[in-house]
């Protein structure tokens, strides 16, 4: 059992680790957006693939833990961490909970982050159609051999909006 406990705060110590480190993208990946700076996002973004991987596999660990001890002291299976507090001995209950609240703190921040990342993108996003639009509502006038004006439109200058 002592073994159980200190695995499962091994494991979410290293999950705590990596969502530090996707904290830490999320706020590169808001300058970066900021910026506009396309290669810099696209780094990130394959960082944040790889942390996201490792985070799946702890996750895996996690719950096989998790459902270890939920069998030791007749818990339900699929139970939080939260839930586990009240049944975990005294000498991993506070580690546990600190563990706990940074979780918290860090999820969300995370949260956050991401909320004002995807409002950038789609900030940017409405921009560029916005700006496809224009381009694509231009007109130019042209002379045939008659001397008469014609208006073509310039829909050919943007095919498709991106």
């Amino acid at each position: 059992m002592k073994l159980t406990f200190e695995e499962l705060m091994s494991i979410l110590q290293e999950q705590k680790k990596i969502y530090s480190e996707l904290l830490e993208l999320s706020r590169q990946k808001q300058e970066n957006l900021i910026k506009g700076d396309i290669a810099a996002l696209e780094a990130i973004t394959g960082q944040e693939e790889g942390l996201v991987f490792q985070v799946g596999k702890l996750e895996e660990k996690r719950k096989d833990c998790f459902n270890c001890l939920a069998e030791q002291y007749g818990l339900e299976r699929e139970l939080t961490l939260q839930e586990l507090l009240s049944q975990v001995p005294e000498q991993y209950r506070s580690e546990l909970e600190k563990i706990h609240e940074d979780f918290a703190v860090l999820l969300t921040a995370l949260e956050k982050f991401n909320q004002e990342n995807t409002n950038l993108i789609e900030q940017s996003l409405r921009f560029v159609n916005f700006s496809v639009d224009v381009i694509g509502q231009q007109s130019k006038p042209l002379y045939n051999a008659d001397q008469e004006v014609k208006v073509e439109r310039l829909t050919n200058l943007v095919d498709k909006k991106v």
